[in-house]
């Protein structure tokens, strides 16, 4: 154990009175015992706030902040923030609603050398967390950090944002989380990260399961406006990365579209499937050695000539192509 390692938790919250306390007591409960907890409330109007100021009453390691008016709204934002706050050399960020396991921070610290990134296991839960599933427990873990930051481009996430422990120096100099985005922002920063040609980064998953995700009620309870948002924030996302990437990486973001195409069929328009076609095009031409993948093509084209309005078929179509995308893709992960 290196007990002269400080640990910080970043927490951003937003209404979240129901759960935080679980989440709050996950850390206290740790069994290293250099951390602090750095809370970040993003404009709370139930009693979160009074709950996160429980537990800095009842420890000097938790600290509360407010997000100040003059940044954008967000837990890109408030992370961010957070990190400003914050004085440990490492960082950890976790979500309101989700949990540590008790030797997280113990088992995270003593994986470490002079790594600016390590990535940990972590489990998902719906309600129970006795029936907690982890995030691909066979995952490759002797690849190289392109190859890992490729499957973020696939959108074939092979890890949580909880998953990591980050030098505060490297997370710095990339800039932190993207505050223009609200969602897709765990793709985003490690793209951006795994792509630092110099990046000191290895996974590590000798210890069973240290952190676990829950899935929230927004994505349980998905309405047409919900939907409508995500793809929208999925696009923006996707134009932001065509400013940084070069072509043929970006080809590799045709991952992303499929599972647009799939996952909010129901709000795709022919103008959304215009300019997914108009940007990967573009990168097609400037790129000697990449393809489309038939998968997108074959959706383009369906979307774009065949049927252009939603339809149970159109999302039965798309769900199988979908399907046959991740299978191939989902290899990749466990080899």
């Amino acid at each position: 154990m290196k007990p002269d390692l400080k640990v910080s938790v970043v927490v951003p919250c937003f209404n979240n009175e129901r759960l935080i306390t679980d989440t709050l007591e996950s850390i206290l409960q740790q069994t290293y015992s250099n951390w602090e907890c750095v809370v970040v409330d993003d404009g709370s109007q139930d009693g979160t706030e009074g709950k996160a100021q429980s537990y800095v009453d009842r420890d000097d390691r938790f600290r509360l902040f407010k997000r100040p008016a003059e940044l954008p709204k967000g837990a890109n934002s408030c992370r961010n923030f957070g990190v400003l706050k914050s004085s440990g050399e490492y960082l950890i960020f976790l979500d309101a609603d989700d949990l540590l396991s008790k030797n997280c921070i113990e088992q995270r610290v003593n994986s470490i050398a002079d790594e600016d990134l390590i990535i940990h296991s972590t489990a998902h839960f719906t309600k129970d967390i006795d029936e907690a599933t982890p995030f691909f427990p066979n995952l490759n873990i002797h690849l190289s950090a392109i190859e890992y930051r490729n499957m973020f481009l696939e959108y074939m996430i092979p890890w949580h944002t909880s998953s990591g422990i980050w030098k505060k120096e490297f997370f710095t100099k990339i800039n932190g989380f993207n505050e223009r985005l609200l969602r897709f922002q765990d793709v985003d920063i490690h793209v951006r990260a795994l792509s630092v040609p110099a990046i000191k980064f290895k996974l590590d998953n000798t210890a069973p399961v240290t952190s676990y995700y829950r899935k929230s009620e927004f994505h349980q309870q998905v309405t047409k406006e919900k939907r409508r948002f995500i793809l929208n924030q999925g696009l923006a996302f996707a134009t932001e990365l065509k400013s940084v990437l070069p072509a043929k990486d970006y080809l590799r973001v045709q991952g992303l579209f499929i599972y647009l195409f799939f996952r909010f069929e129901e709000v795709f328009g022919l103008e959304d499937v215009k300019m997914l076609k108009n940007l990967m095009q573009a990168n097609l031409e400037d790129s000697k050695s990449g393809k489309l993948a038939n998968e997108f093509s074959f959706l383009v084209w369906v979307y774009g000539t065949w049927m252009t309005n939603s339809s149970r078929f159109r999302k039965y179509l798309s769900f199988m192509v979908f399907k046959k995308y991740a299978y191939s893709t989902r290899k990749k992960l466990n080899h």
